[in-house]
């Protein structure tokens, strides 16, 4: 994607190897309405037409903010990704804002200003997605402290367990220093088969893609959570929706 680029105890310090830390600019940080995340995952069904295929993501993934029922699309990409299933190329998440979040997708699809006519463009079919999902927000938790711009995301998909032993896990994680943030959502709808659960970890690590083996090194994992997808990417890309 070629949108707007922008950037426990004693052993954080040693875990994280962070470059200094600065406040974290505006456009990283999610609009206080956010009540859940429209999460879509993609791969270019011929890869070797990028160029056409971003062209058009990126015009439809600005497009579909523009009801107001979904802000702030950003992107992320695996460069050594197989974009089969299991190992998507592309994800994208919008922050959804309606108080409902429910009603976030339905709304953008009827409206108006849903950009239908981008369909009829052939550039359309290079785009597969392998994931599209609505989830409702849970629970976020912050590290506190300074950090410094996005560079990055951890995304889990899994079904079992429950939110305590969710918040316990993001909280060892939070704890290794690698991850600055970390968001668990329900799901609300999507196709094909969402899993119920979906994490995600943001960092501002200069190594994102390598951020999580490293955590995975020093915690426990939780026996209850059954994992569909684990996967770490790169920021790509944001937009950040006007007034969001």
């Amino acid at each position: 994607m070629r949108i707007g680029i922008i950037g426990a105890g004693n052993m954080s310090a040693t875990l994280a190897g962070r470059h200094p830390r600065h406040k974290r600019p505006d456009a990283a940080v999610h609009p206080s309405s956010r009540t859940g995340v429209r999460f879509v995952l993609v791969k270019p069904s011929d890869p070797s037409r990028l160029s056409e295929f971003s062209d058009w993501y990126d015009t439809y993934s600005a497009a579909i903010t523009v009801p107001g029922y979904l802000a702030n699309d950003v992107h992320f990409d695996n460069p050594g990704a197989s974009g089969e299933g299991s190992s998507p190329s592309y994800a994208t998440i919008y922050d959804i804002v309606t108080p409902d979040p429910a009603t976030a997708w339905p709304d953008t699809e009827h409206s108006p200003a849903y950009p239908a006519h981008l369909f009829s463009d052939p550039r359309a079919r290079l785009v597969s997605p392998s994931l599209r999902a609505s989830y409702a927000l849970v629970g976020s938790r912050l590290q506190p402290g300074q950090h410094g711009p996005l560079t990055g995301i951890h995304v889990i998909l899994s079904n079992g367990g429950g939110d305590i032993e969710r918040q316990q896990r993001e909280a060892q994680i939070l704890q290794t220093g690698l991850f600055y943030s970390a968001a668990r959502f329900r799901i609300i709808e999507g196709s094909p088969e969402p899993a119920e659960w979906l994490e995600v970890f943001e960092t501002d690590n200069p190594d994102p893609l390598h951020a999580y083996p490293r955590v995975t090194s020093h915690t426990l994992p939780a026996s209850q959570i059954q994992p569909q997808l684990s996967q770490s990417f790169r920021l790509a890309g944001t937009r950040k929706t006007k007034g969001a």
